[in-house]
């Protein structure tokens, strides 16, 4: 009786593992500022996170100039003639990590798979790559034809695409493809891991994976 107690309780251990994301180190550190939301400190959120302090410092920068996070007060750390800055946190949008450079600017990546969401949500036609680049790109993000081509091909994996027209290598015509209506699953975009992951901040799920492993540290 035990046993299969036993070996009932690891069967749900190994479903959650599969259906539960994994995390990468921002998001990790973004969930342990709202975790100690009204007085965290950096070494405190590096810990939580299991994040290098040099990326979170970096990474805090990033917040507290976008207005997510702000200085609460500092104190003297006794014998070391240093001060432990102590922050809290003002701007809460949420589970998802903000995507932040250092200055508090918007990343590129994030701006441009934005955009690319946005356009397969707003048109809701079938568009092939250069199509998708040229309806995407703005005066602030300029979307090449091969990073379209693998958004594309990465989100038809994951079961967002249908494809309307194949590609057609003597006559040099990419593939057209639509999203699917079940598939519009939100306004955040679709988040392209460098590890070749789709991951849908919408529905808090990794919806393809090329290779098993996460790239931990960019």
């Amino acid at each position: 009786m035990e046993f299969g107690l036993f070996k009932q309780v690891n069967q749900g251990r190994n479903f959650m593992n599969q259906v539960m994301p994994k995390q990468n180190p921002r998001q990790r550190v973004w969930l342990a500022i709202r975790k100690f939301k009204d007085d965290f400190t950096l070494v405190q959120v590096a810990e939580e996170g299991s994040m290098k302090e040099g990326s979170v410092r970096t990474y805090l920068q990033g917040l507290k100039k976008a207005g997510f996070i702000e200085v609460a007060f500092e104190e003297k750390v006794d014998g070391k003639g240093v001060k432990r800055i102590h922050y809290k946190l003002v701007r809460d949008v949420g589970y998802n990590a903000p995507t932040v450079d250092r200055d508090g600017g918007e990343t590129k990546p994030a701006q441009v798979n934005k955009a690319m969401w946005n356009t397969l949500r707003i048109t809701k036609k079938a568009v092939n790559a250069e199509e998708l680049a040229a309806l995407s790109s703005n005066d602030e993000v300029l979307i090449s034809v091969l990073t379209a081509n693998v958004y594309l091909q990465l989100l038809n994996a994951a079961g967002y695409l249908s494809v309307v027209e194949k590609s057609q290598n003597i006559a040099g015509k990419k593939a057209k493809y639509r999203l699917m209506e079940h598939m519009n699953t939100g306004p955040i975009p679709t988040q392209i891991k460098r590890a070749k992951q789709v991951f849908d901040p919408n529905t808090n799920q990794v919806m393809f994976s090329e290779r098993p492993e996460l790239e931990e540290e960019l």
